[in-house]
Order: structure tokens, then C-alpha cells, then sequence
């Protein structure tokens, strides 16, 4: 009796030619994901990952790291046995003796046509031995327990502790990105949507110290910690941008500041892009939120860069932004009082329909050249590794 995880995938099984490279990166990642864990290897199993010899008493770690592996659909701590039919009664009894349920359901998937018993029939078989055994009623719908069996190259998977992934793809299997990155609710949501679909981050702070406290700048890096729980690494880079408002600030008509801000923030990232060896960027925006986040306002934000800009919360609701930011962890951090660069130099009346060719005339007399050189001469790079501390 082996106890093991089993893992499902998500779009993995949708590629073709190249499903073998994302296979591969995805049980490198889980294999990360458990470092500390007992655990004897990871194996790909005819579509399926298998966590084999784990520790039953850590089930519950197991399923709270592996729910980090981008990509993954579901696990389920599970027992492997042989494809023996008086076998999988004995272990759902091992399994289910201590368990307190007031109904159960049987659910079966059989990857091995060459068993004798069909799906429903093995179903029906170890389900009628349970109700028998503990005289607990069957509930088809809405089953307080449910009792999972998979049958795979000659193995019986037994198992009812499940937990869901995120799904996606795995980081790595897709390019990299520049992630401008807040210590605000909004930017760790989209960083982790763009995660979720195998991009390589690295992120991008903004701060204006010391006319603002670093308190963004601390935040941010807790944040960026967090999302190593599902990136496992990243690279961050703190670009000072005071002397660049400052400068705008003196030049620009102050209804335009925002804009200005913004537009020199695109212009540094398409830099650190270059940098990287990036092929986009990332934002937090959510169309309509704020000022700065009108139509008009991110088609002249957009031009500043040289690199196309996602923003994969743009049609999103706040309060699903929100939620999410609790599901990964970040909401609190995000919440905690701190003075962003842009909204720390914000004017009563900003503009919330800037026309592009105004702004481009605007920033040809504008002379900010040597301070946007110091600014990213200035940059200061930190990595990050994931660390099981951070969970």
C-alpha cells in the first residue's frame, strides 16, 4: 500500500506536439513546490502525476502546496494498490474508518480498458460494500463524501481528500513579462493572472522616497515574496521616479501630472523589458477605477511604451479583484496604510480625457532626459527564491 498524491492537469492535455515539454515543467514544478515534504518521486502516469510515498500524516501540507502549482486542476491524497476489486473494498474500509460523513457517493474513472468491471460496476460494488460495512446511505448529488477510485496501468487509486488547483499552465512555459507592480490590491491580482498562465514575471516598483515614506517599498516586497509561493522565483527592481516628477511637476500644467508620471514609468519599464529580454508589459489597470484609468488616459500611457501592455484586469469587477487578492494571499498586505508614488502627487482636478496629440507636444518641450537616466541608473535589482516560510 502506497500512499501517494494524484494530480490532474489542466490545459496540458490540450497541447500536442509539444505536450511533453509542458508535462516536464510541470512536474518540475511540483517537485519544487514539495521541497522540505517526505516523498519518494514524482512520475507522470498516462496523463496523470503521481506524488508517490508521502507522508499521510502531512496530507493536508501536501494539498496546500501543490494548490500553488499553476496548472494543476485537482489532487487527491490517494492509496495505490493493485486492480484487485476485494482490495479496493478493504482499503475504502482502511481509509473511511475514522471518518465521520452522513452520506457518500463512489466515483470512478478507469484509464485501464482491460479491467473486467466497468466504471458504474465498480462504483456500485465498493459503494454497496461501504453501505453495508457502515450503514451509510448513498447520495449521488451533493454527497457530503466522495470516494474516488482510478484505475491505471494495472493500479487501483483510492482516495477522497481533494483539493482544486487554479489551472492554467505552468510558470515557465510561457515568455516573460514586466510587471509593474503597486503595494496596492490590484497589480499582485493581475500578476497573478499572468502567472496562472505560465508567463515568466519579473516586477517593477516605482517609489518616490524620501517625499514619501518606503513603506510601498517594504510592501512590495512581501508581496513579490507571496507570489513566489506559485512563481518560485522573481526578480524585482525599485526605480526611484521622484526626481522625474519632481521635474514634471515643474514643466507640466498640473491636470497632466498623472499622465506624465505615467507615461515615464512606461517608458523605464519598456527599458528594464529591453533589459530582461521581455516581450511585454503587465498593469493593474481596471478601466473607469481612477482617473488615470480612463480610455483616453491608457491610449497616451500606451504610447509611451515600446512593448505591448496587458492589463488583465481591465473588464474586471472590484470586488472580484478583491477576492482574489484573499485567495492569494495578498489582500492583507495590499490593505496596509502606505504612500504610493503617483497618488501622493495627485491634483484636485486631474484630467481624465487626455488627447494624444496635446501630451506629445506637451513632452516635446519637456526636458527630463537626465533625470530619467538617474532614475534608472539608480534601479536596484533583488531576487527571490521560494521560501516554504512564506506559505
Amino acid at each position: 500500500m502506497n500512499h501517494c498524491v494524484l494530480i490532474h492537469y489542466h490545459e496540458l492535455s490540450l497541447k500536442k506536439g509539444n505536450r511533453k515539454w509542458f508535462e516536464d515543467r510541470f512536474v518540475s514544478n511540483v517537485t519544487k513546490q514539495l521541497k522540505g515534504l517526505p516523498f519518494s518521486n514524482v512520475k507522470l502516469i498516462v496523463g496523470r502525476v503521481v506524488v508517490f510515498d508521502i507522508n499521510p500524516e502531512y496530507k493536508n501540507l501536501y494539498l496546500a502546496r501543490l494548490k500553488n502549482v499553476m496548472g494543476l486542476m485537482n489532487a487527491t491524497t490517494m492509496v495505490q494498490i493493485d486492480a484487485d476489486i476485494e482490495q479496493m473494498r478493504q482499503t475504502a474500509d482502511y481509509l473511511l474508518e475514522n471518518v465521520e460523513f452522513k452520506n457518500f457517493r463512489v466515483t470512478t474513472k478507469r484509464q485501464d480498458k482491460s479491467f473486467p468491471k466497468t466504471s458504474i460496476q465498480i462504483s456500485m460494488d465498493v459503494g454497496g460494500f461501504i453501505h453495508q460495512k457502515m450503514n451509510k446511505p448513498v447520495k449521488l448529488k451533493g454527497a457530503e463524501l466522495e470516494l474516488i477510485i482510478e484505475i491505471v496501468n494495472g493500479f487501483a487509486y483510492i482516495g477522497f481528500e481533494k483539493t482544486k488547483g487554479f489551472g492554467g499552465l505552468p510558470v515557465g512555459v510561457s515568455e516573460k513579462a514586466i510587471s509593474l507592480l503597486s503595494s496596492g490590491i490590484d497589480s499582485p491580482v493581475s500578476s497573478f493572472e499572468l502567472l496562472k498562465r505560465g508567463v515568466n514575471l519579473t516586477y517593477v516598483h516605482f517609489h518616490s522616497a524620501p517625499a514619501t515614506s518606503r513603506q510601498s517599498i517594504k510592501l512590495v516586497e512581501r508581496i513579490v515574496q507571496k507570489l513566489t509561493n506559485y512563481s518560485l522565483n522573481a526578480r524585482l527592481y525599485h526605480i526611484p521616479l521622484l526626481e522625474v516628477q519632481q521635474a514634471i511637476m515643474e514643466q507640466i500644467p498640473n491636470k497632466f501630472w498623472i499622465l506624465f508620471f505615467r507615461r515615464s514609468m512606461m517608458k523605464l519599464a519598456s527599458q528594464i523589458a529591453e533589459l530582461e529580454n521581455a516581450s511585454a508589459l503587465i498593469t493593474g489597470e481596471n478601466i473607469g477605477q481612477v482617473a488615470s484609468q480612463t480610455l483616453s488616459n491608457i491610449r497616451v500611457a500606451d504610447d509611451a511604451s515600446t512593448f505591448p501592455i496587458l492589463r488583465p484586469l481591465a473588464g474586471s469587477n472590484k470586488d472580484d479583484i478583491v477576492n482574489r487578492a484573499k485567495e492569494i494571499g495578498t489582500y492583507e498586505i495590499s490593505i496596509e496604510p502606505y504612500q504610493d508614488c503617483c497618488s501622493y502627487f495627485v491634483p484636485v482636478h486631474p484630467e481624465t480625457r487626455a488627447n494624444l496629440d496635446e501630451m506629445l507636444d506637451l513632452e516635446a518641450e519637456l526636458n527630463i532626459e537626465e533625470e530619467m537616466c538617474d532614475a534608472f541608473d539608480l534601479r536596484e535589482l533583488k531576487i527571490y527564491e521560494y521560501n516554504i516560510e512564506n506559505l
